[in-house]
Formats: structure tokens, C-alpha cells, sequence
């Protein structure tokens, strides 16, 4: 019997007197004292490591066999039969298909394909100020389908609404004019909400622990790479000014191919207006800054160090793994093909390979993922995912171990067909999301060579899985950047157990 029930069971008239009652508040906060002290004293139990474990793809199933899953080889978009010579930008005409949307859609892209732009970020935080103070300052509807999509070498707005095509053209330009964020214009930007805007994003990746994606980054490529100088320009945050932001914006103008997307009858039947359209659009000023040529930026030698960014009392821990593939390993055609297939393999959520292994059968996180980036001046894949404090040591190895065995080790028929299934899968969706089909030729703008969809698709098609592990070897060669943010002191310990060959090192982003 317990203490306390024994406490109940006296007699009432005692229970009840002053002298017992101090007597057992004394021996309740005894008796919470001891718990807490045995909680703080309490020693966390590391994971140990295992070998990895693989799904079983050979399995026989009583449903119906489907025909294997295909893409549409019609092209998502056609050339007008118009003379583009006098135009500032290619008109792009979405096919004629079934599913062609009643409303239209217009889509306006600035597209660097050998530099970044520079301050992006600066500029996506503008654009949607922008877009603000003209909803409410405008009695146009059709704001309020706007979409802004910067990425580091595009930036598309768009918009979906049933109005004239030119009119939905001007709405667009008006982001690119020079007087766009001037004071005391009918529709100027806050530009001290856009400072404050772009210091809160800053305070939020550092809070909510982004800031590792930036300092893996950055240790991947190099701190001068353009992929790094060109963001999170914190000082220009500070002294961000109209004229400052006005510059940025000229600069991108002038960097910039232009790319008009429009409906399927956009010009053949006279809904948009080509020589309409010039009158409205914006003029550069001549003294933007000259841009330098394409620099080829030495990637810098990974050792066998870890990183680590210490948060104190976190109760979990941040992972970032990977790799930035060597230009000279694998052909340029190539490379995306085998990023993407790579990544998918290991890391395509729940069918990935980390996921059945390191959350199906271990427990050791709650998701584990993989993303390609295959851009102009990198092509890297990244493995990421959070776990407990006392799986730490675990989840990494498991991650590499994972990725020695692939190197080692041909995958099976049934785990082959399962991920060009994913893949195929993945583009097919493509092509029935306008804006991703949109990024898709986009992307074969970028002077990489790379494939359209359709003979993407038929490389997919072909794909071995010796040449899967032809790429495992040439992508994963060398020594992977490991990135991780949790609480140093309660993990140090756990990685030089599991990972003695390792050098740990605290890096303050």
C-alpha cells in the first residue's frame, strides 16, 4: 500500500488538525523533491547501430496487373506563327488538350540561365508587397490569383482570371517598372514593412532551425560560390532603400530572358495583342551593372568532419547529408538523370529506401527525405531529416550506410520497376500542374542540356540498375558533408562513439 493511501486511511478528526497538515505538505514536497532529482540524474540511452534493412519488392499479389504507367509525348507547349524578332520576350502557347483550363492563365518569366540573380529573396519579399498594396489599392479581382515563384535563375508571376489577355499582361509588367516602388505613386510599397518583412524571415530560420540548410550550403559549395553571395545579403536588409531596391529590381530586368505563357488561342485568335503589349512595356536605365561572365568555382574538399551547430536544450536533432556531384564524373546529360534517380530511390518519403529502414523498422524519425538540385552552376543531392537526441548517432551512420550499400550492391527488378514508376509518375503530374509544367521547360532554358520531358521519360525507361549503381559510385565519391544542429553536449559523446574516424566541429551560422 502507498504512502498516501495509508495517509488517507487515519482517522478524519487527525487528518484534519493544523499540526498534520504541515506535517504532510513537508513530506509531499520530500517526496517530489526525490522524483525530480531522480529525473535530472536519469542518463539517456543511445541507439545502437544496425545494418540496414531493405523492403522486399519480390512478392506475388492477387490484383489485376496494370499496363505500366506512360506520359503524354504531346509537347505542353507550341511556337505561335507570329514574328517574334521586334518582341522583348518568346511567347510560349499551352497545346491544345482535353484538360485545357477554362480560365485562362498567364504567366510572365524573367530567366537567367548562366548567373543567379542577385538578392531574390529581396525581391520575392518587394513583389509581395507589392502585390499588397495593390489589392488594396486597386479594384482589380484578378490580384487575387497572383503567384510570385522566385527561384535562383527564374522568376515567374502569374496569373489566372477571366479577363482580356492584355489586361492581364499589364498587371503583370507593372512589377517590372522602374517607378514600381516609388513613394507617393498611386500603389507604392511599404518599404520599411519589406526591412522588417525580410529581418522576421531571418530571426524565423534561425528560431525554427533553417539556418543549417544555409550552413550546409555554404560548406558544400564555398562561401564565394553565387549561390551563396547572391542570398541573405543581411546588410542590404538594413539599408534597404527605394533607390536600393529600385537598383535590384533593374539589375534582374536587364539580367533577364523573357518568357510569355499563354492560353492555347492566345494569339492565333486574337485574344492578346502583341504590338499592343509593347506600349506597356518597361524601359531599363543604362547604368545597371555589367555583368561578368560565368567563373568556374572550385567546390571545396570535404574531410571527415562533422558539423555541428549547438542548441542548447533542443530536444531533437537536425540532419543534413550529402554531396555536390564532380562536373567531370558524370556527363552533363546525365546528371540529372542520375541525381534525381538517386535521391528518389533513397529518399522519396514513404517509398524510400531511409524511410522503410531508419522510421518502418527502427523508429529512429518521424520522416526522412532526399532532393535533387540540379542547377547551372551545381548539381547537388541533399538527405535530410530530423530524429531524437538519443537516436543521434544511429540515424547518421544509418544514412551511410545506406549509401554504401547502394554503391556496393544492385538493386532489385521489383525495387526498379517500383521507382520508375515514382518517376514517371512524378513527371506525369508535371505536366497536369500549370505551374510546375511551366518550371519543367523552363528548365531547359537553363544551358544545361537538359532533357525535355518525353526523352527524360525514355531514359527513365532504360534505366539499369548497374547503371544505378554506376551513379551511386560516381555521385557519392569522396567524403559527404554532414551537417547537423542539436544540443553538442548531450550528442558529442554518442558520434565519436559511432563515428571515431570523424572530427567534430562547432560552426556558429
Amino acid at each position: 500500500m502507498s504512502l498516501f493511501n495509508t495517509l488517507f486511511l487515519l482517522p478524519r478528526n487527525l487528518r484534519h488538525s493544523s499540526s498534520f497538515k504541515v506535517w504532510a505538505k513537508g513530506v509531499c514536497i520530500w517526496l517530489l523533491g526525490t522524483q525530480l532529482f531522480a529525473c535530472q540524474q536519469t542518463s539517456i540511452a543511445f541507439t545502437p547501430v544496425q545494418p540496414p534493412t531493405l523492403a522486399n519488392y519480390d512478392t506475388t499479389s492477387n490484383l489485376p496487373r496494370v499496363a505500366p504507367i506512360s506520359l503524354n509525348q504531346a509537347t505542353a507547349f507550341i511556337e505561335p506563327d507570329i514574328d517574334e524578332a521586334s518582341l522583348p520576350y518568346q511567347i510560349h502557347l499551352l497545346a491544345k488538350a482535353p484538360n485545357v483550363p477554362l480560365t485562362p492563365r498567364l504567366s510572365l518569366s524573367a530567366v537567367s540561365p548562366n548567373l543567379p540573380f542577385e538578392n531574390p529573396d529581396i525581391l520575392q519579399a518587394a513583389f509581395q508587397e507589392k502585390a499588397r498594396s495593390l489589392a488594396i489599392t486597386s479594384q482589380d479581382t484578378c490580384l487575387e490569383t497572383l503567384r510570385i515563384r522566385v527561384t535562383l535563375h527564374s522568376i515567374t508571376l502569374s496569373i489566372t482570371c477571366p479577363a482580356p489577355l492584355n489586361q492581364l499582361f499589364n498587371t503583370l509588367v507593372q512589377f517590372w517598372r522602374q517607378d514600381a516602388f516609388k513613394p507617393q505613386t498611386d500603389a507604392s510599397v511599404d518599404i520599411d514593412n519589406i526591412r522588417r518583412q525580410l529581418q522576421l524571415n531571418k530571426h524565423l530560420n534561425s528560431f525554427s532551425g533553417a539556418e543549417i540548410d544555409r550552413v550546409w550550403r555554404e560548406k558544400l559549395l564555398g562561401p564565394k560560390h553565387p549561390y551563396n553571395s547572391t542570398l541573405d545579403n543581411t546588410k542590404l536588409y538594413d539599408e534597404l532603400s527605394h533607390p536600393l531596391l529600385q537598383q535590384v529590381q533593374q539589375q534582374a530586368f536587364m539580367q533577364a530572358k523573357w518568357h510569355l505563357f499563354l492560353p492555347h488561342n492566345g494569339v492565333n485568335q486574337g485574344q492578346f495583342d502583341p504590338n499592343l503589349s509593347l506600349k506597356n512595356w518597361p524601359s531599363i536605365e543604362t547604368h545597371s551593372k555589367k555583368l561578368t561572365d560565368v567563373q568556374k568555382f572550385p567546390l571545396p574538399t570535404q574531410l571527415h568532419t562533422l558539423y555541428i551547430i549547438d542548441a542548447p536544450g533542443s530536444v531533437q536533432t537536425q540532419v543534413r547529408i550529402g554531396f555536390a556531384f564532380d562536373e567531370s564524373a558524370i556527363a552533363k546529360i546525365e546528371r540529372p538523370i542520375a541525381c534525381n534517380s538517386l535521391a528518389a530511390l533513397l529518399g522519396r518519403s514513404f517509398s524510400g529506401r531511409l524511410y522503410y529502414d531508419l522510421r518502418e523498422i527502427r523508429g529512429l524519425t518521424y520522416g526522412v527525405n532526399a532532393s535533387c538540385f540540379d542547377t547551372p552552376q551545381s548539381t547537388n543531392i541533399k538527405f535530410y531529416g530530423s530524429t531524437a537526441i538519443e537516436h543521434t548517432g544511429a540515424f547518421v551512420v544509418g544514412i551511410l550506410d545506406h549509401l554504401k550499400l547502394l554503391q556496393s550492391h544492385a538493386i532489385s527488378d521489383g525495387e526498379l520497376n517500383a521507382l520508375k514508376t515514382y518517376l514517371i509518375g512524378e513527371k506525369r503530374l508535371e505536366q497536369d500542374t500549370p505551374g510546375l509544367r511551366e518550371s519543367q521547360y523552363l528548365q531547359t532554358t537553363l544551358g544545361k542540356g537538359s532533357l525535355d520531358n518525353s526523352a527524360l521519360v525514355r531514359r527513365i525507361q532504360t534505366l539499369t540498375s548497374l547503371q544505378l549503381k554506376q551513379f551511386a559510385n560516381l555521385g557519392f565519391a569522396g567524403q559527404p558533408l554532414i551537417v547537423l544542429r542539436g544540443d553538442k553536449d548531450k550528442i558529442t559523446a554518442d558520434l565519436k562513439a559511432k563515428l571515431p574516424h570523424w572530427q567534430l566541429e562547432e560552426v556558429n551560422p
